[in-house]
């Protein structure tokens, strides 16, 4: 039995005085009616409705539970409303983890600009170097790098890519010399990820040569990648980040970018956007998803092409 369709039946029955003119209203045949309120009866096991051949009255238990049901249909009514206005107009907390290789740069706009749109959705932002499982750690949207433990349960969209640099600080380079190959690359003191985070082993590709692998030998490990940066500026050593990470830096000559010859061939910066796949998604992460994949988009067809650090022109960054 259907309780709170057959509490509806019962509240017209009551409030029209009769079968007939309850089953037009809810445009429904008499004999639904009849069995629904039967049903109601025998589910309580209690007489609501005294019946005559010409009028029905209802018992002492039928005007209480009359009252109840109203109160209970109404707040129900009170909900579904609410949640139609939510669908149209997102509300409530929204939780987003989002890969450290995002610079604030590029995440605050993001937030920001969601945040215009939607001003009534709060988002939690939290960042975070490993891979994380969407739906095990609470999070209702992730921007993330590596694939993270999905178990079937999330649906992911490609956002684009981010571009790794190795960078240094131009006073380590005027102490310890500037590396021209990855293999003097990787016999420079570096700055890197713990390698429970993040491999210290990159793949250097330059047009026409075979990919060169080489292994970093960090002498300072940290699980942020902003602390990597810092670390990078304070003349620590070399160090492999996010391009968007450092952009200003490389623009204000505070770090400047090695090896510009070569592109670093990385998974990791396959960069998308996970979500758990409800059927009924909540429209604040709906939202928020699409207007992600939109803000990407046009960040992409945006970006400029900076320049390397000898002055040359360099392939484009994606702020991605």
């Amino acid at each position: 039995m259907n309780q709170i369709h057959a509490m509806r039946v019962f509240v017209t029955v009551a409030e029209t005085g009769s079968f007939r003119r309850a089953a037009q209203q809810l445009d429904v045949s008499n004999a639904l009616v009849t069995r629904s309120v039967a049903m109601l009866e025998a589910h309580l096991n209690t007489r609501l409705i005294n019946r005559t051949t010409r009028n029905l009255v209802l018992t002492e238990a039928g005007h209480r539970y009359l009252e109840g049901c109203r109160c209970v249909l109404e707040e129900l009514d009170h909900l579904e409303r609410s949640l139609a206005q939510t669908e149209s107009e997102p509300s409530g907390t929204l939780r987003v983890v989002a890969a450290g290789a995002l610079s604030l740069a590029a995440l605050t706009p993001l937030i920001d600009g969601y945040r215009r749109r939607y001003p009534r959705v709060n988002v939690r932002l939290t960042l975070a170097e490993r891979p994380v499982d969407l739906v095990e750690d609470g999070f209702d949207v992730g921007i993330v790098g590596a694939t993270p433990a999905r178990n079937g349960e999330c649906v992911e969209r490609a956002l684009g890519t981010t571009t790794f640099v190795p960078c240094a600080a131009p006073a380590w380079l005027a102490e310890h010399g500037e590396p021209h190959t990855p293999a003097q690359l990787a016999q420079c003191a570096a700055v890197a990820l713990p390698p429970e985070e993040r491999n210290a082993t990159w793949q250097f590709a330059k047009p026409g040569e075979r990919a060169q692998q080489v292994t970093l030998q960090p002498g300072y490990a940290v699980n942020n990648m902003l602390m990597v940066r810092l670390a990078v500026l304070a003349g620590m050593g070399v160090a492999i980040v996010p391009a968007p990470l450092v952009a200003d830096d490389f623009t204000a000559g505070t770090l400047r970018r090695l090896l510009p010859d070569y592109d670093i061939d990385d998974p990791d910066a396959r960069m998308s956007i996970v979500y758990p796949s409800r059927q009924y998604l909540p429209a604040k992460t709906r939202r928020f998803v699409d207007y992600t994949v939109e803000h990407f988009e046009h960040a992409r067809h945006a970006a400029p092409t900076p320049p390397s650090s000898t002055g040359a022109p360099s392939r484009p960054l994606s702020v991605a």
